[in-house]
């Protein structure tokens, strides 16, 4: 087993992660400065250090610790605030990159884990479902700053760390923070739930590719279990639009409020999807919960925390 070192291992996403690499016996220690984490999130058997990714202490605590494995989660996640604050995002996403290189070649570790993002990579597609050799063209400081991050990593790390990439679409499931500015599927699920009617920005005919939570688990895992350096997309492959997710969850919550409609969103593509071939292929992973399944889970995992 492992010593494994996540950054941002208290969030939505990491949390899960973390849970998975417990299961599995691996020792875990979480770095997470909780401004979208919480404490709450993370089992008590997963060590926790309340800091910043983009502090320098980061690389002490990894060399005290002693990972074999870094996994790389902590980002700046909300593309909204990407584009009003783009210094803060650069800040976390790209000095924070930078710190975990640093960790990850001070302390020798075997292995990076980069998380990136598939959503907001590749900006306005020339065509569906994008593979990892479409054009990286972000049009969100969010997107630029997480391709930022990848390109250093690929350029600065050593060719004796294996480096794996895996760019995620739109992650969804329990766990995710429902009062953010990013996640439709829990801000819906949660105002619809408490009765309250939904905002959708724009026309709601913006397609995204969603991914539960666990089959993003799964790849990590594979990922770690990979020898190599890698790059590869984690997807479903297909568009669904926000209206009809929100269609789908009026049917799971029981809500028949229609929707409000607000001004679209600066920064956010119109379309994208993700071709995941490549993970099927160097990783044996394909996505197992289909959308209809996940919502259900999600919703049923809300209801049973607000009991």
């Amino acid at each position: 087993m492992s010593r494994v070192l996540v950054t941002g291992g208290a969030g939505f996403v990491g949390s899960h992660i973390v849970d998975g690499l417990l299961a599995r016996g691996h020792d875990v220690l979480v770095v997470d400065d909780l401004s979208s984490g919480a404490r709450s999130n993370l089992s008590p058997d997963a060590e926790l250090v309340d800091l910043d990714v983009a502090d320098e202490a980061l690389v002490g605590v990894s060399k005290t610790w002693g990972p074999d494995v870094i996994s790389h989660l902590a980002a700046q996640a909300s593309v909204p605030v990407s584009m009003a604050n783009p210094a803060l995002d650069a800040r976390v996403n790209i000095l924070g990159g930078l710190n975990v290189l640093r960790a990850a070649m001070d302390t020798d570790c075997k292995q990076v884990l980069y998380i990136n993002t598939g959503g907001a990579l590749y900006g306005e597609p020339e065509y569906l479902p994008c593979d990892e050799d479409h054009p990286i063209r972000p049009i969100s400081a969010y997107g630029l700053s997480k391709w930022t991050s990848e390109c250093y990593f690929r350029t600065l790390l050593p060719d004796s760390i294996p480096l794996k990439v895996l760019r995620p679409a739109n992650i969804y499931g329990p766990k995710q923070d429902p009062h953010g500015e990013s996640g439709v599927i829990a801000i819906f699920a949660r105002r619809m739930l408490k009765g309250e009617q939904v905002t959708i920005n724009g026309d709601g005919e913006h397609t995204r590719d969603y991914v539960y939570v666990g089959d993003v688990v799964e790849a990590h895992d594979l990922a770690m279990s990979h020898e190599d350096s890698f790059v590869a997309n984690v997807g479903t492959g297909v568009g669904t639009s926000v209206n009809e997710v929100f269609r789908h969850l009026q049917k799971v919550t029981g809500n028949d409020a229609p929707p409000e409609y607000g001004p679209p969103r600066p920064g956010d593509v119109r379309h994208i999807a993700l071709e995941s071939s490549r993970a099927k292929l160097l990783l044996g992973w394909e996505p197992k919960v289909g959308l209809i399944e996940g919502l259900e889970r999600t919703v049923a995992s809300m209801r049973s925390a607000d009991d």
